[in-house]
């Protein structure tokens, strides 16, 4: 029995053992602390105890953080206060599943319930228009294999508390640390497991230590989760495993562990990575975690089949896929393919086209059809022959000449404003009046002072 009595702000406790018969009183005193003193004891709530005066006072420590076992919030102490910070964007796990944060929560994407085993047993998992949900379950039995503990869930989370006095084994009785007592053998007392191994000594159930140090079986572990569970002092611990990283299955990222949490940062822009939008197989890093297929064309590879890179999405398209894509112009060809485009297909410019490119269409100007922007048949517009005298025009630039009279290329004239004929400048010299002073001559008759001078009348 134990009996409890405070003294100078301190629990003094005095033990009582029955023993032949007789009643002795282990009455010792308060135990001291020595100054800078902690006790170890403590959970991590921000707070530590620390000896100040012969006595262990609370003080805020920013190092002994308590973790809320979400993967999607940033754990910290402030001022002796626990804060846990919602994450958002980054990859997480929750049993099996893999997600990401959002606004922090793990969001965990689903087709079914199967796939949101949180592998917690004081959770309820469902599968919720195609995300995972797990509502906290008070009906759940987290049974801890103890007969001398009172399994519970609380808060979402397993509370195994001494069940005192409660029977166990065969003929024993559960004391107020969890233990079965009264025992008369070993099959009085639990099973053993993998990290201990339970006997009756002197009508007490005593574990003993098992695979100290050792590994729990492959079936008692969660992979990907930089943790793994091992046999210390005959119960499980979970300690950091920097070789079990989460694979979040980019070829951009690396997989590593900081400390007990998973990480995965983007590789250094430009490293190698695989995709499928690259005839190679491989592509380079965007230095954010991405893959890009590529940046410019010439990344694709040779060919054939040849290919052309799409900067706007970074991916390599064929040449010969039967579709427009990638930089061409039409259904595979313009652009950077090989094969340029015929006629009435699209274009941005005449190096797409067989011919010619007329408003955004490829044309022939050896056809035998006027189309597009031809002048006449085959000549004027984008073509480069120039229509002859009588021949139709658009435009003055449509015919030899260069001059376009009602739709009808005209002969050369003396006063129609264009150089032509055997002009050596607008309207003089040739066959025309002489040319003034500054303008153009071929020879010394085109000009007035009959004198030409470097192309020039003098």
């Amino acid at each position: 029995m134990a009996w409890g009595r405070r003294a100078g702000g301190i629990i003094l406790t005095t033990m009582v053992v029955w023993a032949g018969g007789c009643l002795e009183l282990d009455t010792g005193g308060p135990a001291a602390c020595e100054a800078g003193q902690t006790d170890p004891t403590t959970p991590d709530d921000c707070i530590r105890k620390e000896c100040q005066g012969g006595t262990f006072v609370s003080v805020a420590s920013d190092i002994e953080v308590p973790d809320d076992a979400n993967p999607c919030t940033q754990d910290i102490c402030s001022d002796g206060a626990p804060q846990h910070v919602a994450v958002n964007g980054t990859t997480c796990k929750i049993g099996d599943g893999v997600g990401e944060c959002v606004s922090g929560s793990c969001e965990i994407p689903c087709t079914g319930a199967a796939q949101c085993d949180d592998k917690n047993r004081c959770t309820v998992d469902a599968c919720i228009g195609q995300v995972c949900m797990f509502a906290v379950t008070t009906g759940a039995d987290p049974d801890d294999m103890n007969p001398c503990t009172l399994d519970v869930c609380a808060g979402g989370k397993e509370s195994h508390t001494p069940a005192n006095g409660a029977p166990c084994g065969t003929n024993g009785t559960c004391n107020d640390m969890g233990v079965c007592t009264g025992c008369g053998s070993d099959t009085d007392c639990p099973g053993d497991d993998f990290c201990r191994d339970w006997s009756c000594m002197e009508k007490q159930c005593v574990a003993t230590p098992l695979n100290e140090g050792l590994l729990l079986p492959q079936s008692e572990q969660s992979s990907g989760n930089c943790k793994v569970k091992v046999c210390q002092g005959g119960k499980v611990v979970t300690i950091a495993d920097a070789t079990d990283p989460f694979n979040d299955g980019k070829s951009c990222t690396a997989d590593q562990c900081n400390d007990t949490s998973p990480v995965n940062p983007p590789l250094p822009v430009h490293s190698s990575c695989a995709t499928p939008n690259n005839p190679t197989g491989m592509g380079k890093c965007d230095g954010l975690g991405v893959c890009l297929g590529c940046s410019q064309t010439a990344d694709c590879g040779g060919g054939p089949p040849w290919h052309t890179c799409d900067v706007k999405v970074n991916t390599c398209f064929s040449c010969s896929d039967a579709m427009k894509n990638g930089t061409e112009t039409d259904v595979d060809c313009g652009g950077e393919c090989i094969d340029r485009c015929a006629r009435g297909q699209s274009c941005n410019g005449t190096v797409d086209c067989e011919g010619e490119c007329d408003n955004g269409v490829c044309v022939d100007c050896f056809d035998g059809v006027k189309n597009g922007t031809e002048g006449d048949m085959d000549c004027g517009g984008v073509c480069a022959v120039k229509c002859g005298f009588g021949e139709g025009c658009n435009v003055g630039a449509d015919c030899a000449q260069g001059v376009c009279s009602v739709g009808i290329c005209a002969p050369p004239a003396c006063n129609d404003g264009v150089k032509n004929g055997t002009e050596s400048d607008v309207d003089c010299g040739g066959s025309c009046t002489k040319c003034a002073p500054g303008k153009t001559c071929l020879k010394n008759t085109d000009c007035l002072n009959m004198v030409c001078t470097n192309g020039t009348c003098g």
